[in-house]
Formats: structure tokens, C-alpha cells, sequence
């Protein structure tokens, strides 16, 4: 289990403040954020490599707030590897258990290299290692000693899209046999999506939100996460009551007005806001389509972006917005840049922010 409670940190100009997130034992939490948000700071703060000013590091229940590095049961994996280049894979695995014997460091070797498919390189030397493989050998090396607690520093950012996504499924079944608690910062939400069990969104060394990453895509609580997890569309505007404001803690009919254009929504609230309009929740049509939808906005074409079974559609409404369809049908109506379409969406659909 990692709890951290209040957490302050200074690294020279940069400082962590009043950082709270738990990751339950044997869970995968993930610290996502932008360059320079603090993620890496946050491991170092964590593993004992910056002393907190305030608040407390608990892994397992225990205050490790002031312990040294080497007191703290942690497991560090860098983005850099930092492997030894003078040992062998074997070698470099087995550094963690120099007080186990012979047979035992054996076996834990053998064990994780074939969970991490290196059981051929045993006898190498690092320097004739791919990316991928010393990604391996460096994960392998960090959970040879077993430690109560695994963090991770951008894991897959130097690999290729086809490495990343093999040594991700690698990872997280070793994940589910070891049991480690597991704590991952990276840039990219896509791997919270596919890894994480609790996720953190960090901005200017603050938690901007925290919970399962299904809530934090689907509720973003402000802009700025809903552009940095890639919601959609995030447009500024103001909110207006239709009649009134509704009863505490209710949503009233209401009108976003985006300047270009306006959306039907259910507010809580009233005055400037931003509206999330996920692409997948806008439909396109060659006119005015039947239905409940109440929102019908003229739009054209501006450029479609394939990614294999779907299709981004970039249209022109005034302002900026892409639909997620189907390649499938996209085919169906025929759609070229300049067509002019009508983009359809529920209410409900619309997030305010």
C-alpha cells in the first residue's frame, strides 16, 4: 500500500504541495501530468531520494517519511535504465540479492527473465541489449529483492509503439503474479486506461484529480484535465438558466452559449464554464435528423483523420470540433472535406466544467 498524506516537496525552484493519493496493496496506481509537472519528483519523494517537508510517505502502513532510501523496502525502475554495463543480465538482475544464496538467486533470476522473455540474454552484456531489453532487464532487476513497493519513471517512453505495447501486457502480468504494489508516472492516459487501477492527474506539482481512470475520463472535474487526458472537445462559453436556477444540488435546463454556436444542457450551475463533448458522443448526418437529440449544429467538413476501424472527423462549426465515427460510416455517407453535415448530440451528453 502506498499513502501518501499532504505531501510537500522543494527540488531546488520546484516544489510538490499538499499531494494526497493512495495506491491499495498489490494495486497499480498511475501518476499521469505534462513535462515538468512534478511526476518524477514525486517517485524520488516517495523512494526517500527528497526529504518531505510536510506531510507523510506510508508504504504498508509504516511512516517512511524520514527513513533512507535503503530502509525503505522500494523497487526504482528509470526511464534511463541505469544498468550496470560492466555486468552480465544475470549479474545485473541478481545485484538486489547478494545476501541469498546461491541457488535461491538462481532461481529468482531464472523466474523473472522467463516472465520478461530475456532467458536467452542471461549471459550478455548490457551494451548488446536492445531498448526493450534493458527496459526488461532493469524491471527485472528493481523486483528480484521483492520489494513492498515498485515505481516506475516513464517505463515505455524510449520504446517503440510495438516494444511498449508487448513489455505493457509483460508488466502487467507480472504485476498480477508478483502482487507488487505498483506506482507508474507517464505522460500518456492511454496507459492509465490499460494499467492503472487509480490514477492521479498532476499539474504544477499539485493533484488536479485523482480516482479509477474510468471516473477521471469520464467526469474530468476542470479543463485543464479534460484537454491533458484527451476528453475531446473543450470549449469555453457561459451557462444560462432557461427558467431559473433549480433546486440545491440539481441540474436545470440551461443554455451553453459557445459565441459560434449553442448547446441544450443540464447545469448545476450558471456563469462561464467550459463544456466537454466527447467525440464519440457526436453523430453526423447529411440533414436534420429525427430523434430526441436537442443539439443540431451545421457544420462542414474540414479533414478526416483514419485510425484504422474509426475515423476522426474534423469539422467547422464556427469553431473547431471532431466526431469519432466508424471508418464504416464514414464510408457509408460518403464523406469528403467540404461536405456540409449536421452534428448531433444529447444534452446529457455535454459535460460542464
Amino acid at each position: 500500500m502506498i499513502r501518501l498524506e499532504g505531501l510537500a516537496v522543494q527540488s531546488g525552484p520546484f516544489a510538490l504541495a499538499d499531494v494526497t493519493f493512495d495506491v491499495p496493496r498489490g494495486g497499480y496506481g498511475l501518476v499521469i501530468g505534462p513535462t515538468g509537472s512534478g511526476k518524477t519528483t514525486l517517485l524520488e519523494a516517495i523512494a526517500g531520494h527528497h526529504r518531505v517537508r510536510t506531510g507523510r510517505v506510508l508504504l504498508d502502513g509504516q511512516d517512511t517519511s524520514a527513513l533512507p532510501p535503503e530502509a525503505r523496502g522500494v523497487g526504482f525502475v528509470y526511464q534511463q535504465y541505469h544498468l550496470f554495463p560492466h555486468l552480465t543480465v544475470a549479474e545485473n538482475i541478481s545485484y538486489g540479492l547478494r545476501r541469498a544464496g546461491a541457488p535461491a538467486r538462481r532461481a529468482r533470476v531464472e523466474l523473472l527473465a522467463a516472465m520478461l522473455g530475456i532467458s536467452e540474454l542471461l549471459g550478455r552484456t548490457i551494451h548488446r541489449l536492445s531498448g526493450g531489453e534493458q527496459q526488461r532487464v532493469a524491471i527485472a532487476r528493481a523486483l528480484a529483492p521483492r520489494p513492498r513497493v515498485l515505481l516506475l519513471d516513464e517505463p515505455f517512453a524510449a520504446l517503440d509503439p510495438a516494444t511498449r505495447r508487448s513489455l505493457r501486457r509483460e508488466l502487467r502480468a507480472l504485476h498480477e503474479r508478483e502482487g507488487t504494489t505498483t506506482l507508474q508516472v507517464t505522460h500518456d492516459f492511454d496507459e492509465a486506461l490499460r494499467l492503472g487501477e487509480r490514477v492521479a492527474v498532476l499539474a504544477d506539482g499539485r493533484i488536479a484529480q485523482s480516482g479509477t481512470p474510468d471516473e477521471v475520463f469520464r467526469h474530468p472535474n476542470s479543463a485543464f484535465v479534460a484537454r491533458f487526458i484527451g476528453a475531446g472537445n473543450v470549449i469555453p462559453g457561459t451557462v444560462r438558466w432557461l427558467a431559473g436556477p433549480p433546486a440545491t444540488g440539481a441540474a436545470g435546463a440551461a443554455v451553453f452559449d459557445a459565441g459560434p454556436f449553442a448547446l441544450d444542457v443540464l447545469a448545476e450551475e450558471d456563469g462561464p464554464a467550459h463544456a466537454v463533448l466527447r467525440p464519440e458522443d457526436l453523430t453526423l448526418s447529411r440533414g436534420l435528423p429525427e430523434g430526441s437529440a436537442r443539439n443540431h449544429l451545421r457544420a462542414t467538413v474540414a479533414q478526416l483523420e483514419r485510425t484504422g476501424p474509426l475515423t476522426l472527423v474534423h469539422l467547422d462549426a464556427g469553431r473547431p470540433l471532431v466526431a469519432s465515427l466508424t471508418t464504416a460510416s464514414v464510408e457509408a455517407l460518403g464523406l469528403v472535406p467540404g461536405d456540409a453535415v449536421v452534428a448531433t448530440c444529447k444534452a446529457t451528453a455535454v459535460l460542464l466544467v
